[in-house]
């Protein structure tokens, strides 16, 4: 009888530790922004230029021109979206290896972004090793920029020498945005002073005015959460590209999901009361979906969708996410600064997915 129980009880956690290695549900923890300091102001601060030109090449020549002349090379854009910076992004998706976004203000460049393998991002390319950049790059962890009669100098922690580098040109900043584990560049973002300033993306001190931050309302909170929605899943197959991983297909049902999980966790973070939020499985079956396997990602307090799916390319869990196989479908949420992205693999019908 005692032999019976040992073997029932040896059986048990055989299956428990089964179903737990075997679960077709992966939820990640929420993965936080890497906290910077609130701005410091300080007296002693004094402008050094690196005398480092500006790129004559590539898309960071569009720095501070107007947007006929971005036209003029790379045509309308795919979509126009706000954010919360003051400036519009002119997204161009239409074929992921030339993924780019232009941060367009009062009809000027302000910005560039690209994750795209295929485009022209001179000194730097896409896949780039992080040895090959400081080979013929000057890196510096403190870079003073000054707008205006204002000087700012930003600080890169430890975890940016390897994440995200900042280098400065002449009147054009370029932030690095690298994968940790092989040491290559994933995407790159130039931009002008005003910019840089307003992202707050390192450690920053001030000397003169500090500029201040952009509250939309309510109602354009709403177009920017849509938008980086949208960015994140373009974002996400840009990188399952990078690694040949298969795009995946935004299912709305699921965004609207995701949407209602990213409320609830702001909600809750700002709540007093303690409060548990149902798991993936419940959310999906109290929105009778179906599904073979599916994950999940969250993110909280990163600024945009670029800074966010960059974060989970770095985190292991999250990265293993993204990248994985297992998936076909994905729908996205976002509210404010919390962001939740969920994976499905769902039974093609037909040759088609549900």
């Amino acid at each position: 009888m005692k032999d019976l129980l040992r073997i029932m009880i040896f059986l048990s956690i055989i299956l428990l530790v089964f179903f737990y290695f075997d679960s077709p549900i992966s939820e990640n923890e929420t993965l936080e922004a890497p906290k910077t300091v609130d701005p410091l102001p300080a007296q002693d601060l004094v402008e050094k230029s690196l005398g480092v030109e500006r790129p004559s090449e590539g898309i960071s020549v569009y720095i501070g021109k107007p947007t006929e002349t971005w036209t003029a090379d790379y045509g309308k854009p795919d979509r126009i979206e706000p954010s919360a910076f003051g400036y519009e992004w002119w997204v161009y998706n239409s074929s992921l290896s030339h993924y780019t976004m232009a941060g367009v203000k009062e009809g000027e460049i302000v910005q560039v972004y690209t994750a795209g393998t295929a485009t022209d991002a001179s000194p730097f390319h896409i896949g780039q090793s992080l040895d090959e950049i400081y080979r013929f790059t000057i890196i510096e962890n403190e870079i003073t920029v000054k707008y205006g009669t204002s000087i700012y100098t930003f600080s890169l922690r430890g975890e940016d020498i390897n994440k995200q580098l900042l280098v400065s040109f002449e009147g054009v900043y370029a932030q690095l945005y690298l994968d940790e584990e092989s040491k290559t560049l994933q995407a790159v973002r130039f931009m002008n002073a005003e910019t840089l300033i307003r992202h707050r993306p390192y450690d920053m001190m001030y000397s003169g005015d500090l500029l201040t931050e952009e509250n939309p309302s309510s109602s354009l909170q709403r177009s920017i959460d849509e938008a980086n929605a949208k960015q994140v899943i373009d974002l996400t197959n840009v990188y399952r590209l990078h690694h040949q991983r298969k795009p995946l297909v935004e299912y709305p049902a699921v965004t609207m999901i995701a949407r209602t999980h990213s409320q609830a966790i702001a909600k809750q973070q700002f709540s007093s009361e303690e409060t548990e939020l149902p798991d993936l499985e419940k959310r999906l079956a109290d929105a009778r979906i179906g599904f073979e396997e599916a994950g999940e990602n969250t993110a909280t307090q990163y600024f945009d969708a670029a800074e966010t799916v960059h974060g989970w390319s770095n985190s292991d869990g999250h990265k293993d996410t993204l990248l994985s196989d297992s998936f076909n479908k994905i729908g996205v949420g976002v509210f404010g600064k919390f962001y939740t992205q969920i994976f499905l693999y769902q039974e093609p019908t037909n040759g088609k997915t549900q």
